[in-house]
């Protein structure tokens, strides 16, 4: 997404890039009247992950704007925790259970309770519906009603494009990849697409591991990956707390200086490593504060039998930051915030 600049108001040109103009606002058009009362649980896919909770903060402070009760528990980062916060939910009374960034695949148990219990269950940040392509469950099995996503090949797309112009078309790049998440392999599947025609890069096989080696092996497999191949200058990162655990592994092995990071999800910690010029230089974010928003309008649209916008995604902004682009120390990147009194006023 392209930042637009507004003029000497704004302090400093990072500022300027934070913010998509007003007219860039690509979600719904057609009113739908929020309820009066409504009792929500979100649950997060592990509260120890920014990019997990920034949602789940969004729509609790939507909520208390529109009088509902919203309740939020933590996923845990494992499938017992998720499936026992989603019976959780349906033995508390919710209306309707919101996941974040949770494979509907490893929560059956929850999503069939919740079929019974006659309570839609929505998600987002999984990238398995539109405008990402659409992931139908196995015979028999269930899913949600929507999921909001950022269009994550095309920021895969806008990745590669940010590394072939940084490396002047010379980028040796490891990409690191983790097949747990649909929402991985679709903005793998864009960066790889964006680099093939950078005639003079080098992609390297892909280099997987899981999330529960982030914090055991991958840095080790990081380093032996880096010294079995001296000519790389570039690794991709599939998602932040990965690409932390990597930075500090190549920091210990005094092999910082031979690479360039870029990752995903916009985690201030990840930014502060741009800042300070501590291996990552990169980070493909998006307005997980307008997921939240999103998730609710498709929400409404869904209760009240109307049909959801199109994509599913709701046109959720998203950019590449770097040094020059910066969101301020301890915020998150956002898009221009008018979007939140285009959503309320939606919902009158």
């Amino acid at each position: 997404m392209k930042g637009t600049i507004l003029g000497a108001a704004l302090m400093a040109c990072a500022s300027c890039a934070t913010l998509a103009a007003a007219d860039d606002f690509k979600g719904p058009t057609e009113p739908t009247k929020a309820p009066a009362q409504l009792n929500v649980t979100v649950i997060t896919c592990f509260s120890v992950l920014h990019g997990c909770v920034a949602p789940a903060d969004a729509i609790s402070e939507i909520g208390k704007n529109l009088g509902w009760k919203v309740t939020v528990l933590d996923g845990g980062g494992n499938a017992r925790q998720q499936n026992a916060a989603m019976l959780d939910a349906v033995s508390s009374g919710a209306d309707v259970i919101a996941n974040i960034a949770i494979d509907p695949n490893l929560v059956q148990l929850g999503l069939a309770a919740a079929e019974k219990a006659n309570i839609p269950v929505v998600s987002g940040s999984n990238g398995i519906d539109t405008p990402n392509p659409v992931a139908k469950p196995a015979e028999g099995a269930l899913t949600y009603a929507f999921d909001v996503a950022p269009d994550y090949a095309a920021l895969g797309r806008e990745t590669a494009e940010w590394i072939v112009k940084d490396s002047d078309g010379k980028a040796n790049i490891g990409v690191f990849s983790d097949k747990e998440f649909p929402s991985v392999m679709a903005l793998q599947a864009g960066l790889l697409d964006g680099l093939k025609d950078c005639k003079n890069c080098k992609i390297s096989d892909l280099q997987y591991f899981t999330g529960s080696q982030v914090g055991t092996t991958l840095g080790q497999q990081t380093v032996g990956f880096v010294r079995s191949n001296p000519d790389t200058n570039y690794l991709f990162s599939p998602f932040d707390p990965a690409a932390a655990a990597q930075v500090t592994a190549l920091q210990l092995a005094n092999l910082g200086s031979q690479v360039k990071l870029v990752s995903v999800l916009g985690n201030q910690q990840n930014l502060d490593f741009i800042r300070a010029g501590r291996i990552q230089v990169a980070d493909a974010a998006y307005d997980n504060r307008y997921m939240g928003f999103a998730i609710v309008d498709q929400t409404i649209r869904l209760l009240n039998k109307q049909p959801l916008a199109e994509p599913h995604g709701e046109g959720l902004p998203f950019t590449v930051l770097h040094k020059d682009n910066m969101p301020a120390p301890g915020k998150d990147w956002t898009a221009d915030p008018s979007y939140e009194d285009r959503f309320y006023a939606l919902w009158k």
